[in-house]
Order: C-alpha cells, then structure tokens, then sequence
C-alpha cells in the first residue's frame, strides 16, 4: 500500500478514526469514530459534560495509531484491518466469552455511572423546584429534559445489575439425567 503523507495525512489523523480510514483501514477507523462520537452523544444525551473527558484517550490513541500504521506499512508489519479490540459484532461466540468473564466489571461501571447520572437528575430536580416554585416552567422542564434522562439511567442501572449477577447456571434437576430402562428377564422371543 503507498505511504500516505503530507497535509491531507494530518488533518485526517487530527479527528479520530479518519487518518486509519485514510490509509484504508476501514473497520478500524470507523470503530475509532463510533467511540469517539458515541461519548459525545451519550454525554449531551445524558448532560453529563464530564463524560467528554473520556473522549481525549480516543482521540489520542487515533491520532498516534494512524501514524503507527503509517511506519507499519512502510515497514511491511502493518496488520490486518479489524474492529477496535478485535471484537466483530458478527462474531457471537467471542461477544458471549467476553460477557461471561468481564460481566461484574462492566455491571459495576454501569451502575456507578447509573447512580452519578440519577444523582444528578434528582439535585436539578431540587434546584428547579425550589428555585421556579410559583413558575409553571418547572413542571414542563422536568416532564421534556429530566423524564427521558431519568428513564436512561434507570435502563443503565438495570443493565448493570444484570451485569453483576451474570449468566445464570440452569438448575441440576431441570434436565433430567439419561437413565435406560430396566431390562426384561424375557429375551424377547416368547420364552417364559
């Protein structure tokens, strides 16, 4: 593949994902882009600015990936295009190995940004009623901005529970043990 350089090569690598889809890594890039544009949206969904910090490591490690692949191509070790983490979507078997050993991790980060999030909708709730109480505005706040938000955080709440408990084993004497029948004295020939 012919090294890409210059100007153009910079300013895609300077938003995350584009510099590797630049150099024709597709799936890489566009893993990079959807992580990096998905903080931003759940943290403007969520109105949760300090979200937005955790859109700096992505969009480092782009920048500094795209110009790894570079000297890898130049190099001829450049690896094959995949999915961020190696996870393909298609690939069931590796999405429920990963559930299975990492499920009380991702069920405590959940639940910890569940409760942040509905700290934070509980304490503007307070602000707005005690600052708008003789307002109508407050009602018609909370019912269009505090209502969808605090559906979410009850969704992600639940979601890291289920998390933490992980898969359930299916109970012992749900499926019966094979046991063949008992065999008759009689051979089967008429014999008595």
């Amino acid at each position: 593949m012919k090294r890409k350089q210059g100007l153009l090569f910079f300013i895609s690598s300077c938003i995350p994902g584009c510099g590797q889809m630049h150099q024709g890594y597709m799936r890489r890039g566009m893993s990079l882009l959807t992580v990096f544009c998905g903080l931003f949206a759940i943290a403007v969904f969520l109105n949760i600015g300090a979200l937005t910090v955790l859109a700096l490591p992505v969009w480092l490690y782009a920048f500094f990936d795209s110009y790894n692949l570079r000297a890898r191509l130049d190099e001829g070790t450049a690896p094959a295009d995949a999915f961020l983490l190696g996870l393909d979507l298609a690939d069931g078997e590796r999405m429920a190995l990963l559930c299975r050993r990492r499920h009380s991790l991702v069920g405590w980060g959940l639940v910890v940004l569940g409760v942040c999030i509905l700290y934070t909708t509980v304490a503007d709730w307070v602000v707005d009623f005690l600052g708008q109480f003789f307002d109508s505005w407050w009602l018609y706040n909370i019912l269009l901005r505090d209502v969808p938000r605090l559906a979410v955080t009850i969704g992600i709440i639940a979601l890291g529970v289920w998390f933490i408990r992980g898969p359930k084993a299916p109970p012992a004497d749900d499926i019966p043990a094979f046991t063949p029948p008992p065999a008759d004295k009689e051979d089967g020939h008429g014999e008595l």
